[in-house]
């Protein structure tokens, strides 16, 4: 990250969310066939998926959907609760989960499962830093260097996501989800420029 002043840029990158990397696992253990739609990424990057609950019903698609859409796009996509819903119904996200009873039930069984799969991802991580602040100020120099000129003022926010995907999904006009792999590969500081270069 940085930032230049009050009237500079900013980039921030984000991984290892807590409650998205869980909800992907969610999806990914209880095999929730979701909707197509433009945020939801592609399958989880892990070796060995987990068996499914056996002692809860399967979970509506359109009910992790909307979860996950609350997650990755608070401000556009959160559903309102409904006058009958218990905000605080056992759930680690209550008032995120409150709209979807079959999930909810299902993060509830399974949420320690998650959490203990995101703990031990974090420790493996450790190890191996990605690209970090030193790439994102090269590219905005070489950006402003090519312009001849500072660049305007932005603010990004980059979540990276624990996906076999290589698709970088535009949230809105600051944020972004990118896979993992893309930002640990040649490419992501090819498309950062390319984007710096647009709004900078």
């Amino acid at each position: 990250m940085e930032l230049r002043g009050p009237t500079s840029w900013r980039i921030g990158i984000r991984r290892q969310e807590f409650l998205l990397d869980c909800a992907l696992w969610i999806r990914a253990s209880e095999r929730i066939e979701v909707p197509a739609h433009r945020l939801v990424p592609g399958p989880l990057d892990i070796e060995e998926i987990p068996e499914p609950a056996r002692s809860v019903e399967h979970v509506p698609g359109a009910e992790w959907l909307g979860w996950w859409l609350s997650l990755v796009d608070p401000a556009g996509q959160r559903p309102q609760p409904g006058a009958g819903l218990e905000p605080a119904d056992d759930t680690p996200d209550p008032l995120g989960l409150a709209p979807w009873p079959t999930l909810r039930r299902v993060v509830a069984e399974r949420w320690q499962e998650a959490h203990e799969w995101h703990s031990a991802r974090r420790q493996d991580a450790l190890p191996r830093p990605g690209p970090g602040t030193l790439v994102v100020n090269r590219v905005v120099d070489e950006v402003e260097h090519s312009l001849g000129r500072s660049v305007r003022p932005f603010s990004l926010d980059i979540v990276l996501l624990p996906v076999r995907d290589d698709v970088i999904r535009r949230v809105d006009h600051e944020r972004y989800l990118v896979p993992e792999r893309v930002h640990d590969s040649p490419r992501w500081p090819v498309w950062l420029r390319s984007l710096v270069q647009r709004i900078g």
